[in-house]
């Protein structure tokens, strides 16, 4: 023990830079393909990123064999990658997730010690990586944690900025684009948008936002954002046309934010709140009382008549840019007509410098102690939603499509949602018939006498429904959520 605080006080960045190594292996790589893959998105972009490797033209996605226009490629190739080295595994599908998510941390580390202290990026970085959000969204392989990481990295390097010395400056805004480049070969737009808006908001505040327009930064940094984004957008034009416009950019970009109706992702303008206050846990109460402390004082200054706002301190700059990016993510994210929980995650890493501010001055066995019951709990709140996640049927779903896959069989849904889980091992393409439709069911049994069929046990509890479905199927295997069928 006296050489580990020896070692502490002698080195204390690299004690820091250790420990969260530690904390980000044991909460962010251990169990990673201790639970199989999730339905829907998951198992639909890991399928997708393994059929990159199979057809050798890592430009064109395709899901069951029908081109997927509605993302961009970012995620899918890494993810293609990881698959291709360490095998199609649930370890290897999840791994650049966890190393993306482990990436962020550590920045979130650097920047709170470059602008506050040491301590303090320590505080950031933990709440960070202990929020309930974060936990979960790194052991799932969507696309969310991809975009969210690369953006925050345009935002945290074009703060940067503000603070390195003069000679590093090109070397921030460098990363500031590349970043903002990769984030939008991520998701889309947004990763313009934002970056750029919170940016350039803060500098305007701070009266320095020509730094923003010198042509030593701007003209070379679009240059080499132009350059990660456009070749695979005009490759996509090439070969789509309209269709990759419509799907893409007006379906997937402009009505998931005016108009989310048509994609059934709809909701209230103050849906992020309870969302934002749940996925923040444990530290949404500290997150809460820190704002009720600021307003009071911001109440106390008005009564006062002193009201007014410096930026001289390292500390008020970065509570001026955490609350520009925080509260411009928000609302970006709110008054979208298209809303999923997920998306709110681009929020956190300002939230957790918010928080980390109100204990920054705190006894520090107070945080330490939250910190450690925090990330235990998180961790085994984890195992048990992705396990009863993954208790709905899709080991079901996984196992019936194996079975058909080894005889060779014709593989239906039928009266189901799109389920890609029955891609895993299934090496053909599938067809979903998501209605209750018999006509359409017979039409795949008259096609091929080879068919199988899988359906929900559910549906089968309707009299009529089910007769007129056994007219033509035997059952093979029942499980507790889903049956598979043969013709006799």
């Amino acid at each position: 023990m006296e050489k580990i605080k020896n070692f502490i006080q002698n080195k204390p960045e690299s004690a820091c830079l250790i420990t969260l190594a530690i904390f980000c292996l044991l909460f962010l790589f251990v169990g990673l393909n201790s639970y199989p893959l999730v339905d829907v998105d998951e198992t639909r972009y890991a399928v997708m990123s393994r059929g990159l490797i199979g057809s050798g033209d890592w430009s064109i996605l395709l899901l069951n064999g029908v081109p997927f226009t509605e993302k961009p490629p970012l995620y899918f190739w890494m993810t293609a990658f990881s698959i291709k080295y360490l095998g199609f595994n649930e370890f290897a599908v999840r791994f650049p997730t966890a190393i993306l998510a482990t990436l962020i941390v550590f920045f979130t580390y650097y920047v709170g010690k470059v602008v506050i202290s040491r301590r303090f990026g320590m505080f950031s970085a933990l709440i960070l990586l202990s929020t309930v959000f974060f936990l979960m969204l790194s052991h799932v392989a969507i696309l969310d944690m991809t975009f969210t990481v690369f953006l925050t990295a345009a935002i945290y390097c074009g703060f940067l900025t503000s603070f390195c010395k003069e000679e590093n400056k090109k070397l921030y805004w460098l990363g500031f684009y590349v970043a903002m480049g990769l984030a939008f070969l991520a998701k889309g737009l947004l990763a313009f948008v934002i970056p750029v808006g919170i940016i350039g908001l803060y500098r305007l505040i701070t009266k320095d936002v020509k730094e923003i327009f010198k042509p030593v930064n701007i003209i070379p940094g679009f240059i080499i954002f132009l350059a990660i984004i456009l070749p695979w957008h005009i490759h996509m034009y090439q070969v789509y046309g309209y269709r990759f416009i419509y799907d893409y950019f007006i379906l997937h970009h402009f009505e998931r934010l005016v108009n989310a109706a048509e994609l059934g992702k709809t909701r209230p303008f103050l849906y992020f709140v309870p969302v934002f206050l749940v996925g923040f846990l444990p530290w949404s109460i500290a997150f809460v009382c820190m704002l009720i402390k600021k307003f009071r004082r911001f109440v106390k200054r008005i009564k006062t008549n002193t009201l007014y706002f410096t930026f001289d301190t390292n500390e008020r700059k970065l509570i001026l840019f955490i609350s520009i990016y925080f509260v411009l993510v928000f609302l970006l994210f709110s008054v979208a007509s298209g809303k999923l929980p997920t998306y709110i995650l681009p929020a956190f890493p300002a939230a957790s410098m918010m928080t980390a501010l109100f204990f920054y001055r705190k006894p520090s066995d107070y945080f330490n102690a939250t910190i450690i019951v925090a990330l235990l709990a998180n961790f085994i709140m984890v195992g048990i939603v992705f396990d009863k996640i993954y208790s709905g049927g899709m080991d079901e779903l996984v196992e019936y499509s194996s079975i058909a896959q080894e005889h060779n069989k014709k593989l239906v849904t039928f009266d189901m949602p799109v389920k890609p889980s029955v891609l895993i091992n299934y090496k053909e393409k599938v067809d979903f018939i998501t209605r209750r439709d018999f006509e359409a069911l017979d039409k795949e049994l008259d096609f091929d006498n080879d068919c199988y069929v899988i359906m929900k046990n559910k549906n089968m509890k309707n009299d009529d429904y089910k007769n007129e479905l056994m007219k033509n199927l035997i059952k093979i295997k029942e499980g507790d959520k889903y049956t598979i069928y043969a013709e006799p």
